[in-house]
């Protein structure tokens, strides 16, 4: 049989490898106290942390013989950091060999937001035991709960529990200098996860009721909905937040929402508990908990564990639903159609234009593809021409225009000529031909080249020229106002800019892409509204992509592409490659 410790290290560890204690440090300590095949160190390493003083391994040899306050800011300044990691385990490694262990030491440098960061922590420490407890062989995981921090210590004793097949054991120091302890963890706790994975295993994806945690973000509340079977939802929201909008979604079960203060997780509890103390004493409730406020979070799970429920949290990074009692994970279901997150995000909005490629009069049109081919490849000699066709965009007026080996005719029957050096087109009715011509052919052009990851399955319902319209009661009639104008009422975003349609829009399955295509040049101002249309109608998954004819010569453009943390660019000659892997690296990384 294999033996396996796994542990986090800490300052105290690190200390000892700086000479610093009087103790060999509990890592070490753990591996010469029992015969050990493997060791697998955990290290925090702190996100933003730089080693402004340039600290080197020979700087922490000679540590040891410094003052107090000099100790103090090296270990400051040294700790949590590569260079540190480095050091240890050089150190460890000798003292093992010289010694007479023959242990394989493995490191995981574990970046964390923050010390106690709960999702990062619980990620690491769950990878490393997958890891391991798919090895081959027999073997037996020793988990060392003391190094680190009292939170690294609950996470392992919760990993535990997801592998209950595999031959483990806790260990923990109780006193300083001594050899660590075998723990069991508590009786009613070992009860309470079997009751927990015999209820998951009956009906896992049916409730009676689910509570749903809901805030600004509105994208988890509609994962746990189509998720799951229940009876009923009931939504726990801020007042600022109202869960009306989540009705639309809910079909063939109940609707209820119940407002509590979302920084008091005494009250979120006890909400809770006097809700589920009227419903019948077999009941099976589930939480979604990945909405609302980190109290919220905190007096939802408390009443959770209370009455025995099922607690579920959708990990917007790996695309995965996780079930909180057994840490057993599954993929989400797809979002097929964009105009969910229209819907879901809209308020009240509605789609007043759907956009669909076949509605466009004349889009098979096998000559219209091939201008559209042919105007991308003269595109640098097209941009003489969109000035002039500006004040025939919005109305229908016959004009005639010539640039260089290019002439254009929309003539008063609506019919269009068309010559590009010896190559000439014509086409019967086409009564906006010169918005076509000043920036929608691009459109076309990128929407087509975008077909085959449909029929490949990497995105889904691609719509062009989508329109979104907004109700307003205090308009006679009802009437619908044009999205530039929703812009300006309702989020003021705009600031002016024209705005009525989204160029191109699709769905991944598991967020929101918009597309904006600029045959010209791209405007600072247009990388700013891009971002809020993205954020409002796609959440903080949702993406935008900046397609552009040409490439930038504007730094300060690029800079600020490359600053958002929501907006990417593909341009030139190369975009379409681009536009590809903007698309496959976003679906693969789910």
């Amino acid at each position: 049989m294999k033996k396996y410790l796994m542990t986090w290290y800490g300052i105290t560890d690190l200390k000892a490898s700086l000479e610093l204690e009087q103790s060999t440090g509990p890592v070490l300590g753990a591996l010469l106290t029992e015969d050990y095949e493997e060791v697998v160190i955990l290290g925090f390493t702190q996100v933003g942390k730089s080693n402004e003083d340039n600290l080197s391994n020979t700087q922490a040899s000679e540590i040891k013989d410094a003052d107090l306050i000099v100790v103090r800011r090296f270990i400051n300044q040294f700790s949590n950091t590569e260079e540190a990691h480095t050091h240890f385990l050089v150190w460890l490694k000798k003292q093992l060999k010289d010694m007479g262990k023959n242990i394989k030491v493995s490191f995981n440098s574990v970046k964390l937001i923050h010390l106690n960061d709960t999702e990062g922590i619980y990620e690491a420490a769950t990878q490393s035991l997958d890891l391991v407890a798919h090895k081959e062989g027999e073997k037996l995981v020793t988990l060392y709960l003391s190094p680190g921090t009292p939170v690294m210590a609950f996470v392992w004793a919760f990993a535990a529990l997801t592998h209950p097949n595999l031959k483990k054991r806790l260990i923990a120091a109780s006193q300083y200098g001594k050899p660590p302890e075998e723990i069991v963890l508590p009786n009613n706790w070992m009860e309470w996860h079997g009751k927990q994975i015999k209820a998951c295993e009956v009906n896992s994806s049916r409730y009676d009721v689910i509570f749903h945690l809901f805030g600004d973000q509105r994208i988890p509340s509609l994962l746990g909905i189509n998720q799951f079977h229940s009876k009923k939802h009931i939504f726990l929201n801020s007042k600022k937040f109202p869960a009306d909008i989540m009705k639309q979604f809910i079909t063939k079960a109940d609707f209820d929402q119940i407002s509590v203060d979302p920084y008091d997780p005494e009250e979120v509890r006890s909400t809770i508990l006097n809700i589920t103390s009227k419903m019948a004493g077999n009941s099976k409730v589930g939480f979604n908990l990945t909405g609302g406020t980190k109290l919220m979070y905190a007096g939802a799970l408390a009443a959770c564990r209370k009455i025995n429920a099922t607690p579920f949290y959708f990990d917007s990074r790996s695309h995965q639903v996780v079930n909180l009692n057994d840490f057993t994970r599954e993929d989400t279901k797809l979002i097929e159609s964009v105009e969910t997150f229209f819907m879901l995000n809209g308020d009240e909005l509605f789609i007043s234009k759907p956009g669909y490629w076949d509605d466009i009069a004349d889009i098979r049109n096998p000559d219209r593809e091939r201008l559209t081919n042919e105007l991308w490849k003269i595109r640098s000699k097209l941009t003489g021409l969109y000035r002039s066709l500006v004040k025939y965009n919005d109305s229908f007026q016959p004009f005639q225009l010539n640039h260089k080996d290019i002439f254009v005719e929309l003539s008063r029957d609506r019919s269009v000529k068309i010559s590009i050096g010896a190559k000439f087109f014509e086409f019967q009715e086409w009564e906006d031909f010169a918005k076509y011509l000043s920036g929608g052919w691009f459109e076309e052009y990128v929407f087509m080249k975008l077909q085959p990851l449909i029929a490949s399955g990497l995105i889904m319902d691609m719509r062009m020229g989508l329109e979104v319209a907004f109700k307003s009661s205090s308009q006679p009639g009802n009437k619908a106002v044009s999205f530039e104008q929703l812009k300006l009422q309702v989020r003021k975003q705009t600031e002016g800019e024209k705005y009525q349609e989204l160029d191109i829009v699709f769905t991944d399955g598991r967020r929101l892409y918009i597309v904006e295509c600029k045959s010209g040049n791209i405007k600072t101002d247009q990388i700013m509204q891009l971002q809020n249309i993205v954020r409002f109608y796609g959440g903080v998954e949702g993406e935008g992509i900046l397609a552009s004819c040409f490439l930038s010569s504007n730094k300060v453009v690029d800079k600020k592409i490359k600053d958002s943390t929501n907006i990417k660019k593909a341009s030139g000659e190369n975009l379409i490659y681009e536009l590809n892997q903007i698309i496959k690296s976003g679906v693969l990384s789910r």
